[in-house]
């Protein structure tokens, strides 16, 4: 009986202290206002039950929605099975979620596919607005691959790297429009 009495109470002591704790908080996967969230899965639902020649833009459309939300992997993972296509609305997203990642090589390589895609493309699909949109993306990324500088490891360098380039695309001799007076 003595036996049995202590083999119990180890047991008892055991699922004590092997017990998770009840103090872990379940947080949700994304943080937004209630109507981006509504309009997150209004755009999963219609990705999912989309037409093939209606895929690509609401794939894009979610995909965007995911940057917004600044997750980059989640764009990337929405966007996998449309990469093989010549959009550039694809490759801009992919190349923007590598560059959010901070994947400088994967983000040049999709912008390439993103420029061969506009020169197939057309004015009309691809507008310049797009086009530098790609290359504003590719030369950020570009000076890190020159630099040889690898985001991980030296943050600062990568944002010095990128911030120089950035800096050269701003508009220059142009004045903002002073407000008027009453």
């Amino acid at each position: 009986m003595g036996r049995a009495f202590d083999v119990i109470a180890v047991l008892a002591v055991a699922v004590v202290l092997l017990l998770p704790k009840p103090s872990l908080d379940a947080k949700p996967a994304l943080e937004a206002e209630k109507i981006e969230l509504d309009r997150i899965a209004a755009l999963e639902d219609a990705l999912f039950t989309a037409s093939p020649a209606e895929e690509v833009p609401r794939a894009t459309a979610l995909a965007d929605a995911y940057l917004r939300l600044l997750h980059p992997d989640w764009a990337l993972g929405t966007l996998a099975r449309f990469a093989d296509r010549d959009d550039h609305r694809v490759h801009l997203l992919i190349a923007t979620a590598q560059a959010e990642r901070l994947q400088p090589k994967a983000a040049v390589d999709a912008v390439t596919r993103g420029l061969k895609a506009c020169d197939a493309e057309g004015v009309e699909k691809c507008p310049p607005s797009e086009r530098t949109r790609l290359t504003v993306i590719s030369s950020g990324m570009e000076s890190l691959l020159a630099a040889g500088v690898d985001p991980r490891k030296d943050p600062k360098r990568a944002r010095e790297a990128v911030a120089s380039v950035l800096h050269s695309t701003k508009a220059k001799g142009i004045t903002p429009p002073t407000p008027q007076k009453k």
